[in-house]
């Protein structure tokens, strides 16, 4: 009996690290930020279905046209939802940008740009 109870835990152990987590609605989606413009952007992302919500990449040059992951957390429906902000790193010229993204499915792909006037 000691040995089966052995096993049970070591067979329950390697599935969870295996991928047993999306089974049980731990699993996270990758979500790609795409930088919109030929300018380097600085770029704040919050994940929208924490509470509170909680910043996920803050204040990260990503370079013009170029792209990077983030991982958010799944909703009971196994979708994202993230916001962000977005502003040029010219302190003369100075953009912003920022969007508000629900119902994100893992490997989607959220443009940013700052092309708007900011704030204050």
């Amino acid at each position: 009996m000691r040995v089966f109870n052995r096993l049970t835990i070591a067979l329950t152990y390697i599935l969870f690290c295996m991928g047993g987590a999306a089974v049980y609605g731990d699993a996270g989606l990758t979500i790609t930020v795409m930088n919109d413009t030929t300018d380097n952007l600085i770029v704040t992302i919050y994940d929208r279905n924490t509470s509170p919500p909680q910043k996920v990449l803050s204040s990260e040059v990503v370079l013009g046209s170029a792209s990077i992951p983030v991982s958010l957390s799944a909703d009971a429906s196994g979708q994202g939802h993230l916001s962000w902000t977005a502003r040029t790193g010219d302190s003369d010229m100075r953009m912003c940008g920022h969007d508000d993204k629900p119902n994100l499915n893992d490997g989607d792909t959220v443009h940013v740009h700052a092309d708007g006037d900011c704030a204050g």
